[in-house]
């Protein structure tokens, strides 16, 4: 199947289930299985993304890493495919950029070496750990030079195996699922 075809199938099944309070059971059962693992103890410092309504929530694991004393860094796209993460705290500033992504308001950029966790978005995964995201190739850049932790927040309708993973496709080192 191709890569375009599965985004679509796999945004509509996320959009049907977005309000569902099956779908906040899910969320709720990765998010534990996150807050219990080595990666998430040991981060002092997280880079994740600002969810869209039909993807996994960030919103309470930002405000968890936050009661915990851990920094949080929010990624803004940049021209040609690429993306910075800027340090962020529970009064910055957000804007929504055309894709509907909100990016912080801010300019406290975060190197890629001050990050112990990235917690990579996606739409698809298989169980190898790739992922096929929106299309940018933003985070498979980004995660080519990243040497820190990464790890994905995966709904069971998010997980495919069939598909062909690229030669710039970048894994992520363990995925977190509700089953």
């Amino acid at each position: 199947m191709e890569k375009d075809e599965l985004r679509q199938r796999v945004i509509t099944r996320l959009q049907k289930k977005a309000d569902s309070e099956e779908r906040q059971i899910q969320a709720a059962r990765i998010l534990n299985k996150l807050y219990q693992s080595q990666v998430w103890r040991e981060a002092d410092s997280i880079g994740v993304t600002m969810a869209t309504k039909f993807e996994f929530p960030t919103s309470p694991l930002i405000q968890r890493a936050f009661e915990m004393g851990k920094r949080i860094a929010v990624p803004k796209s940049l021209p040609k495919g690429k993306m910075i993460f800027h340090w962020v705290d529970p009064d910055t500033a957000f804007y929504t950029t055309r894709f509907g992504v909100e990016e912080p308001d801010i300019e406290a950029v975060a190197q890629p070496d001050e990050l112990d966790l990235l917690i990579v978005p996606g739409l698809v995964f298989n169980r190898a750990g790739y992922r096929i995201g929106f299309g940018g190739g933003y985070y498979d850049r980004y995660l080519a030079d990243y040497r820190g932790n990464t790890c994905s927040l995966v709904f069971i309708e998010q997980l495919m195996e069939d598909w062909q993973t690229e030669a710039f496709d970048q894994p992520v080192q363990q995925l977190f699922l509700s089953n």
